[in-house]
């Protein structure tokens, strides 16, 4: 079942990361480096081949400058040279003065986990731009990665407050959970999602309601709305379903678990359904589901064989026989097909299923498809001598068989041998006695066979 994880595991300042984005900058880049003539490019080879790790000496060419700066930036910040990177997109914005060189430098720093220089270099733009509000972001992550939660909390009241963003208010609930306010950081999450409805903070705070605030109840309820407005996902619908789970609303659960399934069709969420079912041995339910998941077919075998329902076992094992090349599926498809027809005297029927088991038992050497082999040429007649070695296969293995023992004593019987036939059906008997219709039948019988040989 699903596992209930704190909203401390759930949660990263790694969120809040402003400014331009990679793909922009990658976009606008490579829009940059297309732009380039041939003698440019030959430029630039011959500028990174002397270009050490330290940031290049400026260009007397702008565009030529920026091209090559970019190309540069953009190499570190994929090769995830992080600091490397922050200094070439710190020298881009001394060159060109935009703002999003700026950002992404600083944005290269938190990724390199550079808090103090991150804190530095915010601080000192932040007094030519103090109303800059990405800036101001980027001083309460710092804040936040110092550890230095309460003045990363006053910084994003005023912050949050005066814009009225979502990104805003998201990093002052975290200034509020990381001081142990879960309330006062669920009423400021909230705002944030009253915004755009975002599912990760929809998740973030049905955690925080459920695990640390013991509103189980308020939670699912949250999330439920949730789902009904704006519709499912994997990740809440797992959620639901584990709260759901944890609570001990079983059905409720399995049945989240279930549509979450088959809208996007991951098989870990069928498996916590397959989970509740098996729990609850529901199994119509269990058939149903793997049915139509796939999630584990010898399982699905064994639920047809348990109900019965040996036309779709023995085709289900075939399949598993041709997909996986295991002699033993192969077996257990004859074996099906017979007990599931409805005139087992077929004759096209009783071949097939003897030429299954015996291609089969050329690389396997079960007692039970041995003897099950046997006993059918025996009861039909079909070289009896030969389904009786099969037989004496199978007690090789396990000699002790009452059924085993009964089907050579059947043999027998066809044979005519009655004194033998008798001697092996009352061992039978002594075994398990002769309320099994089938050695009764058998015992009565062979008894018969032998009042006759006396006469």
């Amino acid at each position: 079942m699903g596992v209930v994880s704190t909203p401390q595991d759930r949660y990263s300042v790694e969120r809040f990361r402003f400014g331009i984005t990679f793909a922009t900058v990658s976009m606008n880049l490579k829009r940059n480096a297309q732009g380039l003539s041939m003698i440019k490019l030959l430029f630039i080879v011959l500028l990174l081949a002397s270009i050490t790790n330290a940031a290049p000496k400026v260009i007397q060419n702008s565009n030529l400058l920026e091209d090559t700066f970019s190309l540069y930036a953009l190499d570190a910040q994929m090769r995830q040279k992080h600091h490397q990177a922050s200094e070439f997109f710190g020298e881009l914005y001394k060159q060109t003065s935009k703002k999003e060189y700026l950002y992404q430098s600083l944005r290269m720093l938190e990724q390199s986990n550079d808090t103090k220089t991150l804190a530095q270099k915010t601080a000192s733009e932040l007094v030519k731009s103090p109303d800059d509000e990405t800036l101001k972001r980027f001083e309460i992550i710092a804040l936040l990665k110092e550890g230095n939660f309460a003045e990363a909390s006053q910084k994003g009241s005023l912050l949050s407050e005066s814009s009225k963003k979502a990104p805003d208010y998201l990093l002052y609930a975290e200034s509020r959970l990381k001081l142990g306010d879960y309330l006062g950081g669920v009423a400021i999450l909230k705002k944030a999602y009253a915004l755009n409805f975002d599912e990760t903070t929809a998740e973030r705070i049905a955690l925080i309601q459920y695990a640390q605030l013991d509103e189980k109840a308020e939670a699912i309820k949250f999330l439920k709305e949730h789902l009904g407005t704006h519709g499912n996902s994997q990740s809440l619908g797992k959620r639901l379903g584990s709260f759901y789970a944890d609570s001990a609303q079983l059905n409720d659960a399995a049945l989240i678990y279930e549509q979450t399934y088959d809208a996007f069709k991951d098989s870990s969420v069928a498996d916590e359904a397959l989970k509740i079912y098996l729990y609850q041995q529901d199994i119509p339910k269990m058939t149903a589901l793997l049915e139509k998941s796939g999630l584990n077919d010898p399982l699905l075998l064994d639920l047809y064989v348990k109900v019965k329902a040996f036309d779709k076992a023995s085709i289900l094992a075939q399949r598993l026989y041709e997909r996986e090349d295991n002699p033993l599926y192969l077996a257990q498809s004859a074996v099906f097909k017979y007990e599931g027809a409805v005139d087992r005297r077929d004759p096209v029927l009783v071949t097939q299923v003897m030429e299954g088991l015996k291609k089969a038992l050329q690389d396997l050497e079960e007692p039970l498809y041995l003897n099950y082999l046997g006993y059918l040429m025996i009861d039909h007649d079909l070289n009896v001598s030969e389904g009786m070695g099969y037989v004496r296969r199978a007690l090789e293995k396990q000699p002790d068989s009452p059924f085993y023992i009964d089907s050579l004593a059947w043999g027998y019987y066809k044979q005519n041998e009655c004194v033998e036939a008798l001697r092996l059906i009352k061992q039978v008997e002594s075994m398990i006695g002769s309320d099994e219709d089938e050695v009764r039948d058998h015992l009565r019988a062979i008894e018969k066979c032998k009042t006759k040989e006396k006469n």
